[in-house]
């Protein structure tokens, strides 16, 4: 279980997690988010309705907006915090939603969620292996793919990747060696 047992258990399994609050920002009560996905503009505008997880279990649905902070730094505001001492009261908490709540992913774009546990296929059908895990890079994302025993990384590049059948349950790659050559 991880850091915070309570806060585990309080999370659905069906809930995705958004990222978490890991710190007070200025004056008026902002605080810095750490956001699995960076670029979302989930919270842009009027903000996007969340529920947040304290490491205790706690549970509170909020409205949520945010902002670019300097560098990568994502800057946030909890509807209804308003001071310093109030953001720091949300240090730590989760921030999860419906999966019913966020809106579709645009064409060629996919949650990670929905990628991992996929079957990967050569564009012959030869089997790869089994998408376990996305690894989210600066410039772009690469894939894990478990193969029987080993583990095999490509990068999520349409080079590589030829097609991905959500419904399907498949992804087909090229050989990414073979496109070195």
């Amino acid at each position: 279980m991880g850091r915070y047992p309570k806060q585990e258990r309080a999370i659905d399994s069906e809930e995705v997690r958004l990222g978490r609050v890991n710190g007070v920002f200025g004056v008026r009560g902002e605080v810095r988010l750490f956001l699995h996905n960076r670029e979302t503009e989930l919270f842009e505008g009027g903000g996007f309705n969340v529920t947040l997880v304290s490491p205790e279990g706690e549970r509170q649905s909020r409205r949520l907006t945010s902002r670019s902070g300097a560098g990568k730094r994502v800057l946030g505001k909890i509807d209804g915090v308003e001071s310093p001492e109030a953001a720091r009261s949300f240090i730590d908490w989760e921030i999860v939603c419906s999966p019913d709540a966020l809106p579709d992913p645009g064409q060629d774009e996919y949650y990670h969620r929905d990628l991992i546990g996929l079957q990967v296929q050569t564009p012959d059908g030869a089997n790869v292996g089994v998408l376990s895990d996305v690894l989210v890079g600066d410039v772009i994302d690469c894939w894990q793919i478990q193969a029987g025993d080993e583990e095999v990384i490509v990068p999520a590049i349409k080079q590589v990747v030829v097609s991905v059948d959500v419904k399907a349950g498949i992804v087909i790659i090229n050989d990414p060696v073979d496109l070195e050559a």
